[in-house]
């Protein structure tokens, strides 16, 4: 799937604002702010805001020609970096100058991330150009990510934050849809569950567990109860046909949840 591959170079490019996050950000414990999101009307993938002595900043890539930069609270750039043909070693040492410019340290900015990535065949070389028709295709799929997730914060009715985990790069949702119940909720990559991108949906009780062996049929989509997983997800097909069966899976599968 030409989309996964993709997927997995924008992973590994978006590696470099999850530094950003992790150094200049203060710590929290669930590691969200390491996060990132995705900005379609910019078309870039964004940092949180950053508190620097010269005011809020924030690092971007913006997907469409793999630049990476520093923008103030204007959403201005003071400094712009092409990732193209350059390492990632590369992409960071330049990348120096506007943190000092922000009035930052650059002091362990360019340490390895305290998780790993999948081992991409294309670690450690040059970051390459992806044509636009592909980058179009990312963002598209990745917009959906977002709708999708405003759905189900309207369905429950509640207002959250859609983010970028930059470890499994899933566009995702964690909501508190009632005082006992949690739903995490987003769009995937392919990975050990699934051998293509799928959107997921997963229940926490704050007491005990759910008794999948009761799941009804799905529709659209399928429960899949595993001892990493357990929850309903949605592998991603043509585009059309994935917008078509998403409204109908994200609607059963939260009326199962609220149900228990």
């Amino acid at each position: 799937m030409v989309y996964t591959q993709t997927d997995k170079r924008i992973h590994y490019l978006s590696q470099i604002l999850a530094k950003a996050g992790r150094t200049f950000i203060p710590k929290k414990e669930d590691d969200s702010h390491t996060n990132l999101s995705f900005n379609p009307k910019k078309k870039w993938i964004e940092t949180h805001w950053i508190e620097s002595p010269k005011g809020k900043v924030k690092l971007v890539l913006r997907i469409t020609d793999f630049c990476m930069l520093w923008v103030d609270a204007k959403e201005e750039s003071f400094q712009t970096v092409s990732c193209v043909k350059k390492l990632q070693s590369e992409v960071e040492k330049q990348l120096e100058k506007g943190i000092l410019e922000a009035g930052l340290n650059p002091k362990g900015f360019s340490e390895p991330m305290h998780y790993e990535i999948p081992e991409y065949s294309f670690i450690g070389q040059p970051f390459q150009m992806i044509n636009r028709h592909m980058l179009d295709e990312w963002m598209q799929w990745r917009s959906l990510g977002i709708e999708a997730c405003e759905k189900v914060c309207s369905i429950l009715d509640v207002e959250s934050a859609i983010r970028i985990w930059p470890h499994h790069f899933d566009t995702g949702v964690y909501i508190s849809a009632s005082g006992d119940l949690g739903i995490g909720f987003g769009l995937a990559m392919e990975d050990e569950l699934m051998e293509t991108p799928y959107f997921y949906m997963s229940g926490y009780p704050k007491e005990g567990s759910f008794d999948y062996s009761k799941v009804p049929e799905l529709t659209s989509g399928k429960w899949e109860i595993t001892e990493g997983f357990k929850g309903a997800i949605l592998p991603i097909t043509e585009f059309e046909e994935t917008v078509k069966a998403l409204d109908t899976y994200i609607e059963k599968s939260i009326e199962w949840f609220l149900a228990q």
